[in-house]
């Protein structure tokens, strides 16, 4: 049995419910009374959970149907607090052959998860013990993993200043992500970092990142210092000075994907009403996600699915966007295609504010405002980014992918059609609005 915690510092906590795993299998998460007679004061959990009035919420609260799972998984809310790809399978090999599932690794990583949850085992056996002989590598921390860091990358939390990165002690969590580089995507952290400092410079709110020479951090396997000179080092959001957490989620937890849901449960409109709805700057916030949505068309990101929006709770009741985390330009890596489908499509290349014009209605915010957004972000990236580039680590081959693509773009045949392919300048308009009906190009799944 695991109990549920919202703890904010290392002196706060509210208990929210209890994790119980019975003999078969079947996982459930019930909420304890003492947090529903709250009331409308409680901090929130989840806005999956959050109603529009306190009935509502307390019938959401008491459902079952979202809060059980039988099998390896958790309830979504749960199993997307988890990591995926290395860092999970680092765990994993830490619980050696033993028969275990994500609940187990949940109770194992409960102490550092993202936010201000807390999971805490109170009943019934810990995690299994490792019952392989073959010798695992020790993770860059020099410890035992335990935290978990949403995302298939591996990365570690660590306790970060100017100088050293260290692992964080007994009963703290790390205020710092470490992402190490990797032999799938090489060049990766330098990827990575570009795009983010792109993505600034065209308005958007991004996470505080710098490169990490590898040789200054301690306790990195060689096999990682071959892969890159450089990991990269990302400020927590949802840490502050003190040991003090402060709530998040992603977006996967809220919409209740699982996995590959998180391309295709919501599509790019559903995401901005959702902003709309929940944020406490609603307009504010959809400007915001609408600069990342033409970010990530102008670099070529086609990996920002659902868990890479988020929302943060500074005061634990009011939602605002977190910071854009996990930028990358994919355009050397994948398919040119776009995570979350855009008003029917999910090509890059017809991506227009004709498109906004059909959605405008469905987000609820005036269309001169998102289409004014809409090519002003569009405008600062074609206004910085070719200067810019010069001077940030990306490989030549990504750096030309981004600029070579803007020729493609209906946006940039619109902002400034001077820059698109036969463009004849003595006889085109000012602008152009595509005219692709939706779903005209669409690449398959």
């Amino acid at each position: 049995m695991l109990g549920i915690f919202l703890r904010p510092s290392a002196d706060r906590e509210v208990r929210v419910g209890t994790l119980v795993r019975d003999a078969p299998g079947v996982i459930m998460f019930e909420v304890d009374d003492s947090y529903l007679r709250l009331g409308r004061e409680r901090p929130i959990v989840s806005l999956a959970w959050h109603g529009a009035t306190e009935q509502e919420t307390l019938a959401r609260l008491r459902n079952r149907g979202d809060k059980i799972s039988h099998g390896r998984i958790l309830p979504p809310y749960f199993d997307n607090l988890l990591p995926e790809g290395a860092l999970l399978e680092l765990v994993e090999r830490e619980f050696g052959t033993g028969s275990f599932d994500h609940y187990d690794v949940l109770a194992r990583l409960g102490g550092d998860l993202p936010g201000a949850i807390v999971a805490r085992r109170e009943a019934g056996e810990p995690p299994p013990k490792r019952l392989s002989d073959e010798a695992v590598e020790a993770p860059v921390t020099g410890k035992p993993i335990s935290f978990s860091l949403a995302g298939v990358q591996l990365k570690f939390s660590m306790h970060g200043d100017t100088h050293r990165l260290t692992a964080p002690g007994a009963d703290e969590s790390g205020d710092v992500i470490l992402k190490l580089p990797s032999n799938k995507f090489p060049g990766l952290v330098e990827n990575e970092y570009t795009s983010l400092q792109l993505a600034r410079l065209a308005g958007v709110n991004v996470s505080d990142a710098r490169l990490v020479d590898m040789k200054t951090i301690q306790g990195v396997p060689e096999k990682f210092r071959e892969l890159g000179g450089y990991a990269l080092s990302l400020s927590r959001f949802d840490r502050a000075a003190g040991n003090v957490r402060i709530h998040t989620e992603d977006f996967a937890q809220i919409a209740g994907a699982i996995a590959d849901d998180k391309y295709f449960r919501w599509n790019q409109e559903t995401l901005l009403r959702s902003i709309k709805r929940f944020s406490n700057d609603p307009i504010g916030d959809v400007l915001e996600g609408l600069r990342r949505l033409v970010v990530d068309v102008m670099l070529g990101n086609s990996d920002g699915h659902l868990k890479h929006w988020s929302f943060i709770y500074p005061d634990g009741r009011h939602a605002r966007l977190t910071p854009a985390y996990d930028i990358v330009s994919t355009l050397t890596y994948l398919h040119d295609t776009m995570a979350l489908r855009f008003n029917g499509t999910k090509d890059p290349k017809i991506v227009d504010t004709a498109r906004l014009r059909r959605i405008a209605p469905f987000i609820e915010v005036d269309l001169r405002v998102l289409e004014r957004e809409m090519r002003q972000t569009a405008t600062r990236a074609l206004d910085t980014w070719p200067k810019e580039l010069k001077g940030l680590p990306a490989s030549d081959a990504t750096q030309d992918a981004i600029l070579s693509r803007f020729g493609s773009l209906a946006l940039v045949r619109e902002v400034r059609p001077s820059m698109v392919r036969g463009h004849d300048a003595s006889t085109a308009p000012a602008e152009k609005s595509s005219t692709a009906k939706v779903g005209e190009t669409d690449l398959p799944e």
